[in-house]
């Protein structure tokens, strides 16, 4: 049986990042976090479906990272408050999960203005498209 890169890479799975980007947004649960804003961060990995590559070809469809990009700067620049980023991580999850083309996502969002001696405290999840 003849294998060749190409067949490999149109079978496989690509992971579309976004990594560190930074919002300000008014967010926490906290008294001292209410009617002020700070540094939200976000990381992404969105994890394609099987075949991806050839289905762009094939197809035209694609996952977009500027999509999921905007979706966060819009919540972000909305001016309400957030309470957790628990819940700003399960909005992106859900938002990116639209997209069929995405078969699993990690979404880690991070303050990193809380304490001096960490980068950042936040959460991450991983959420999976339901089985059909």
């Amino acid at each position: 049986m003849e294998m060749n890169g190409d067949t490999l890479a149109e079978d496989g799975r690509d992971v579309i990042l976004i990594e560190g980007l930074k919002v300000a947004a008014q967010i926490g649960i906290l008294d001292s976090e209410k009617n002020r804003t700070q540094t939200v961060c976000f990381d992404i990995e969105m994890q394609t479906v099987a075949g991806y590559r050839r289905i762009v070809r094939e197809t035209g469809a694609f996952v977009s990272y500027a999509d999921a990009v905007e979706f966060i700067q819009q919540k972000a620049s909305s001016g309400g408050h957030i309470d957790l980023v628990e819940d700003w991580a399960e909005a992106v999850a859900e938002f990116v999960l639209t997209n069929e083309l995405v078969e699993d996502v990690s979404v880690k969002v991070t303050k990193p203005d809380i304490f001096e001696e960490a980068a950042g405290v936040g959460i991450r999840i991983q959420r999976r498209r339901p089985s059909r």
